[in-house]
C-alpha cells in the first residue's frame, strides 16, 4: 500500500501528489540511472514498445532504443537548465518499426525520466497560432475583457467543454473571473472557491508544472516499478506529463461529472496568479503537441496579465500624484477647502474607484453614489 492510500478527506492537504508511484495510461515511463542504465519502469511497456519492465531493468537505454533516439535525447538531456526543467521531443521513432512518441525528458532525484506517448502526426505552426490568440488577446480594452479572451483562446484551441480563468486571493481561495463554455452546461462564473479546494501542495506543484492533464478519471492508473529505489526513494513525480491523480481528486471530480480535466498555470511576477482550468464531459486527451502549443500560450497570457498589471500600478500612482498635486495647489491658495466636504468628496470621487464617497467633516457631510443613510454614516464615524 502506498502512502497515497492512507489519505482521507479529512487529511488531503497532506497527500504526497508528488509520490503516487503510477502514471495514467495515455503513455509510458521509463527512469533511467546517471550512466544511462534503465532503473525503472511503468508497467505497460509493453503495450507501447513490445517490452516489459522484466525486459528492460538494468539494459542501456541505447540496446533498447534507436541509436539516433538515444542521441537526441541526450543532446535533450543536456540542455535541461534549472530544477523545473523539461525538454519534449515530437514524432520521435524510439524502436524501429513501430509508431512514432512525442516525449518528455526531465530530471528527477538524480534519475532521468522520460515520458512518452503516440504521437499525432499533428505539425501545426505553433508559433503562428500562438501570434494569431496573442493578436486576439491583445485587443482586449480592459481586464475582464482580457480574461474572457484568454477563456475563449485555450477553448478553441483544446476543444473542452468548458474553460475557466480561476485567480487566486492572497488567503489561497479561488474566484472564477472569466469563461468559455459549450451551451447548454450551466455556467461557473463568478463562483468562489476555499483555499482548501486546491490544497497548498497542489498549488505548488501548479508553480513547478504548467500543464496538468487528466484525459480519463475512470482510467486505472498504471503503476512504476519498482516503487522504492535502492535507498528506499520513490520516484518524485513532481515534474511528470503522465503523473496519476489523487484519488480525492478523482472523486472531486466525479462529482461535478466532470471526465476529462486540464490545467494550464498562470504565473505572474514568479507565483501562481491563478490557472486555465478546462472540464470535458467525456474523456479527453489533446495531443502532446496542441498542449504544448496551449502552455507557450498561457506564459504568453501571463506575460501580457504581469504587463498590464504594472501598467494599472502606474496608472494609480499617476491619478493619485495629479490629485495630491490637486489638494496642495488648491489648498495653498484657498486654505478653506479643507473644511468644504463637497469639495473633498468630489477629490476622492475622481481618485479612487469606489461605489460611493461619503465625507463627514466636523460635523457636516457629503455623499455621492452609494452611500449608507446620514444616521448610519453618523454612527460609522462616531
Amino acid at each position: 500500500m502506498t502512502d497515497a492510500a492512507q489519505v482521507d478527506l479529512t487529511n488531503c492537504d497532506r497527500e504526497p501528489i508528488h509520490i503516487l508511484g503510477a502514471i495514467q495510461p495515455i503513455g509510458f515511463l521509463i527512469a533511467l540511472t546517471a550512466d544511462w542504465l534503465i532503473a525503472r519502469a511503468s508497467l505497460n511497456t509493453h503495450e507501447f514498445i513490445g517490452l516489459a519492465p522484466d525486459d528492460l531493468f538494468g539494459r542501456p537505454l541505447s540496446d533498447v532504443f534507436t541509436a539516433k533516439a538515444v542521441h537526441d535525447l541526450r543532446n535533450r538531456a543536456a540542455i535541461l537548465r534549472g530544477p523545473d526543467a523539461v525538454e519534449r521531443l515530437f514524432d520521435c521513432i524510439l524502436i524501429d518499426d513501430r509508431q512514432a512518441f512525442d516525449v518528455a525528458i526531465h530530471f528527477s532525484g538524480g534519475q532521468v525520466v522520460i515520458e512518452a506517448e503516440p504521437a499525432s502526426g499533428e505539425h501545426g505552426d505553433a508559433s503562428g497560432i500562438v501570434r494569431s490568440m496573442i493578436a486576439r488577446l491583445d485587443q482586449a480594452q480592459d481586464f475582464a475583457s482580457f480574461y474572457r479572451e484568454g477563456a475563449r483562446q485555450v477553448r478553441a484551441l483544446i476543444g473542452f467543454d468548458r474553460v475557466m480563468v480561476y485567480r487566486f486571493g492572497a488567503d489561497g481561495s479561488g474566484e472564477v473571473v472569466a469563461e468559455a463554455v459549450r451551451a447548454g452546461i450551466g455556467k461557473f462564473m463568478g463562483l468562489h472557491y476555499p483555499a482548501t479546494d486546491i490544497p497548498a501542495q497542489a498549488r505548488e506543484l501548479y508553480r513547478r508544472n504548467l500543464l496538468r492533464i487528466i484525459a480519463d478519471v475512470n482510467a486505472t492508473p498504471v503503476p512504476i516499478a519498482p516503487q522504492r529505489d535502492e535507498t528506499g526513494q520513490p520516484l518524485d513525480l513532481s515534474l511528470s506529463v503522465l503523473r496519476s491523480v489523487s484519488p480525492i481528486h478523482i472523486e472531486y471530480l466525479k462529482n461535478m461529472g466532470v471526465d476529462a480535466s486540464l490545467s494550464i498555470s498562470i504565473i505572474v511576477d514568479g507565483k501562481l496568479w491563478g490557472l486555465f482550468a478546462c472540464h470535458h464531459y467525456s474523456p479527453r486527451c489533446p495531443t502532446f503537441e496542441r498542449r504544448s502549443v496551449a502552455e507557450l500560450f498561457a506564459q504568453m497570457f501571463s506575460m501580457r496579465l504581469e504587463s498590464r498589471e504594472r501598467q494599472d500600478t502606474v496608472e494609480y500612482e499617476r491619478r493619485a500624484r495629479d490629485v495630491s498635486d490637486q489638494l496642495l495647489g488648491a489648498v495653498a491658495s484657498d486654505e478653506t477647502l479643507l473644511q468644504d466636504p463637497d469639495w473633498l468628496g468630489d477629490i476622492l470621487t475622481h481618485a479612487i474607484p469606489a461605489d460611493g464617497v461619503g465625507v463627514w467633516l466636523s460635523g457636516k457631510h457629503a455623499f455621492s453614489g452609494a452611500t449608507p443613510s446620514v444616521e448610519d454614516f453618523r454612527r460609522i464615524v462616531r
